[in-house]
């Protein structure tokens, strides 16, 4: 069986025109292996002004990765209409090259537990259900911050499932202490001294550690309708045992489709306490997107951000426009851009602002 197995492996990569690819299925045993191949030309560039007008701009143009993926999922079939299950999924270190085709590493990793009575459990490197709480469509630019109110994923997530009603799921999540993101970089980090080249560098900052989180989630869709709403709640490391630091965070999301049309509103707000410094945040970002041909279409969105702390006040203005053409139920190619200013405040006084812009064209091919 092992030899089989393995020889199925080798087969379905060689095979580059295959749908997910079922490798094996037999005596109630069923491993299936698919990925993507995406690749992006892109422009952007990013200017920072300080309070007085000055400005530093650094501008990129490049032929790169944008989230290529392959990944294997096993199901094994229990008594009782039980079965386990696994997914382990690897994509590219996009720090270590320009190209963004680094090293290997695992972004998804989890086994599990569930039938369709009672739901599924699953243990490991994975999503949370706030992952899902955007309807607004994007490819690569997406400008929505729900991560910034609710851990999507985490490297240590015990996940709970429940779909045994139709149109209905179920979530909630407890997510294990963090300190870096898949790839090991640090979950946070803040500016740090220049570089030779007179360049910003950037370091670990451990307000961003987590020390545990959860959260729980509801999906119901109906007919037209797509409702979505999560709660989740996070503590961070603070070194002290008298200190604490902790967000709460809500999002939800709306979405409707009448005949071609789909219009779709997300929506966050999060209060975070420091010590006895508070944040308080919210965004609202309406979207639509239009079948104009069975093989295409056009979609965008907008995003308002307001973060207020003590002394401090940022606003965010986003604009998200792209379209898409299908050129194969496995191949799509697509162009996208994105503008985004944040203005900052200090003591309601203008402190300086960030224009973000990118414009690319890409295309993936599944498998």
């Amino acid at each position: 069986m092992k030899k089989t197995l393995a020889a199925l492996i080798v087969t379905a990569f060689a095979a580059s025109a295959a749908n997910a690819a079922v490798v094996y299925d037999n005596e109630g045993t069923k491993v299936e292996l698919n990925g993507s191949l995406r690749l992006i030309m892109e422009k952007a560039d990013k200017k920072e002004y300080d309070r007085a007008g000055k400005s530093t701009k650094k501008t990129n143009s490049a032929l790169r990765n944008a989230g290529s993926r392959f990944g294997i999922t096993v199901k094994h079939n229990l008594d009782n209409d039980f079965y386990a299950l696994g997914r382990l999924e690897f994509r590219f270190d996009d720090t270590e090259s320009r190209d963004q085709f680094g090293s290997l590493y695992a972004k998804r990793a989890y086994v599990g537990l569930g039938s369709k009575a009672t739901g599924d459990i699953t243990f490991g490197r994975q999503l949370t259900i706030a992952d899902d709480l955007t309807q607004a469509n994007d490819y690569e630019y997406g400008i929505i911050p729900k991560g910034k109110y609710i851990p999507t994923s985490g490297t240590g997530v015990v996940r709970y499932d429940y779909k045994g009603i139709e149109g209905l799921q179920l979530s909630a999540n407890y997510n294990f202490g963090q300190r870096h993101d898949e790839m090991g970089e640090p979950l946070k980090t803040k500016k740090g001294a220049l570089d030779v080249n007179g360049d910003q560098t950037y370091v670990a900052d451990p307000t961003g550690n987590i020390k545990n989180a959860y959260g729980v989630g509801v999906r119901y869709a109906q007919d037209a309708y797509d409702l979505r709403f999560a709660y989740g709640h996070t503590n961070y490391e603070t070194g002290s045992s008298v200190a604490s630091h902790r967000k709460d965070g809500f999002l939800a999301s709306l979405g409707y489709k009448f005949a071609d049309f789909t219009v779709t509103g997300d929506f966050g707000y999060a209060h975070e306490k420091d010590g006895s410094a508070k944040t308080n945040k919210f965004y609202v970002a309406p979207g639509f997107a239009y079948q104009v041909a069975p093989a295409s279409q056009v979609y965008g969105n907008y995003l308002y951000e307001r973060v207020k702390g003590e002394t401090t006040k940022d606003k965010t203005h986003g604009f998200l426009l792209g379209a898409d053409y299908q050129l194969h139920k496995q191949v799509v190619l697509f162009v996208e851009g994105k503008y985004v200013t944040t203005k900052e405040y200090v003591n309601d006084s203008y402190d300086g602002k960030t224009k973000d812009r990118a414009i690319g064209v890409g295309m993936r091919v599944f498998f």
